[in-house]
């Protein structure tokens, strides 16, 4: 991979963030051997799976080494077809596919490159797939440079690896002393028997057994130590020594993207509309049945993962024949509704086709108005359940559901999600580096050999001034994007 983290939004012309790139490269590969390339989505299904958002196959050549694969993140999408059961043959209608862009699946969150490869002859060869990388609504670099403005993110008095052992792999730095210099040392690893590991040129500690275990090394002039958390036997098979890079702890990629997933979170549980397109479903680990049938008629993915569970609505009687059976989904901004049942407790009811169902995509509310020729199938089981449905105002969870929700773009006018976004979480990353210089002392004084050192963080803390502007800013526009993108919110008392 060429990175580990994309956006569909760059930030400015030439940024090629927004192409997944992956090298492959190939060993002992024949003429005629096909390789198949998924992008697959490995995070935020409530089934714990995993979905391809796309496919590209690659014909290998007897001379052929090594190739470039590229996924452009736009195109990641899935286009609704009109159920042709319900439309029936010689329709007219024109499919989505081609009128509208699709709804957009590139989402925020993990990802990896896989590959399986089909020999000449038909058999199946050997499978390899790319280490995980990320996809995100913010990129790293534009948080750091646009919206954070070089507000230096590091703690003044704590040390840490910049980054964790490679070579010797099996062994995590856990901490290190207070005493440590920011500098470069070495973390050696000898095999043995017995095995053992030592930090600085300081005294080897043995490792024993197979267990997890925490081994504590000081460094040959006792001036520092570090924690090591070691699994034995993820250990390198050869000994080896790997230089460590010790520095001032600061927020690293990872920490700021999990600002940017709480801020997102954050946002739009008071909007009450997902800020990139998700699946959302009332009865997510149903396996198979209604999906299979549903599939066939072209009404849901041929991958269905749903990533949100939501509850089933009540039914509410229409107050009188002149208007049309109405309710007001949970989420706003949908973009496709897969299907729609109605239950009594258990037992479905009736099964709504998609020419019955009209949407307002803002709000969410939907309304059963039949297009020319529709069908509705109602299956009532006795007589009592009917009486129920005539007789009552409510039935509860009765609408069973599966939906398309959330803004397909944050580009444009939409802008402004995305800011809102930016500024939440760089207002939540100021206020926990504020707090980490000095690990959020308010005073310190500091007189030593005639050199004294004075520090007041009170109400003064980094980007203070930046993170007090953003926060006047989500107060005013944060309530204005929920009216204007998600519509009045009404519920019934």
């Amino acid at each position: 991979m060429d990175r580990s983290e994309y956006s569909r939004y760059t930030m400015e012309p030439g940024d090629t963030r927004n192409e997944i790139e992956c090298y492959l490269t190939f060993t002992g590969a024949s003429a005629g051997d096909t390789v198949t390339v998924n992008l697959v989505r490995t995070s935020g299904y409530t089934d714990g799976g995993v979905q391809t958002l796309s496919t590209q196959t690659v014909t290998t050549t007897a001379s052929e080494a090594n190739t470039t694969v590229t996924f452009a993140i736009e195109t990641l999408r899935e286009f609704q077809p009109y159920d042709p059961i319900t439309l029936g043959p010689g329709s007219n209608l024109i499919a989505p596919a081609s009128r509208d862009n699709g709804i957009y699946r590139g989402v925020a969150g993990n990802y990896q490159v896989q590959c399986t490869v089909t020999n000449s002859d038909g058999s199946t060869g050997p499978t390899a797939q790319s280490e995980a990388f990320r996809v995100t609504v913010i990129p790293t670099e534009e948080l750091r440079h646009m919206w954070l403005r070089g507000v230096p993110l590091q703690a003044l008095d704590v040390v840490s690896p910049l980054f964790q052992p490679q070579q010797v792999t099996g062994v995590r730095i856990r901490d290190t002393g207070q005493s440590t210099l920011e500098g470069i040392y070495a973390l050696a690893f000898t095999v043995g028997p017995p095995a053992t590991i030592s930090w600085a040129g300081g005294t080897p500690q043995g490792i024993s057994g197979t267990a997890r275990q925490t081994v504590v090394c000081q460094s040959a002039d006792q001036t520092s130590y570090v924690v090591l958390d070691i699994v034995p036997w993820k250990l390198p098979t050869a000994s080896v020594t790997e230089n460590i890079l010790i520095g001032g702890s600061e927020f690293t990629d990872d920490n700021l993207q999990r600002y940017v997933d709480y801020a997102t979170g954050q946002l739009e549980s008071s909007w009450y509309f997902f800020c990139e397109p998700h699946t959302t479903d009332t009865d997510p680990l149903i396996s198979q049945a209604p999906y299979d049938v549903l599939q066939a008629r072209g009404a849901v993915p041929s991958t269905y993962h749903v990533e949100h569970q939501e509850v089933p609505m009540t039914y509410r009687r229409p107050r009188d024949f002149a208007h049309w059976m109405s309710f007001s989904l949970p989420r706003k901004q949908i973009q496709a509704v897969y299907y729609l049942y109605g239950y009594f407790n258990q037992s479905q009811a009736v099964s709504i086709g998609r020419d019955w169902i009209v949407f307002d995509p803002i709000t969410g509310t939907l309304e059963l108005v039949p297009d020319n020729g529709a069908i509705i199938s109602w299956q009532f089981y006795g007589a009592a359940i009917l009486q129920f449905f005539i007789n009552y105002d409510t039935i509860p969870s009765f609408w069973h559901f599966g939906l398309a929700t959330g803004l397909n773009d944050m580009h444009g006018e939409y802008q402004i999600v995305r800011e809102a976004i930016a500024k939440q979480a760089a207002s939540n990353i100021l206020s926990a580096a504020g707090f980490s210089l000095s690990g959020g002392a308010q005073t310190r004084s500091i007189s030593r050999d005639g050199v004294s050192d004075s520090r007041t963080y009170a109400g003064k803390q980094a980007g203070e001034a930046m993170r007090t502007q953003y926060e006047e800013w989500l107060k005013k526009n944060v309530p204005r994007i929920k009216t204007r993108y998600g519509g009045l919110t009404m519920q019934f008392v």
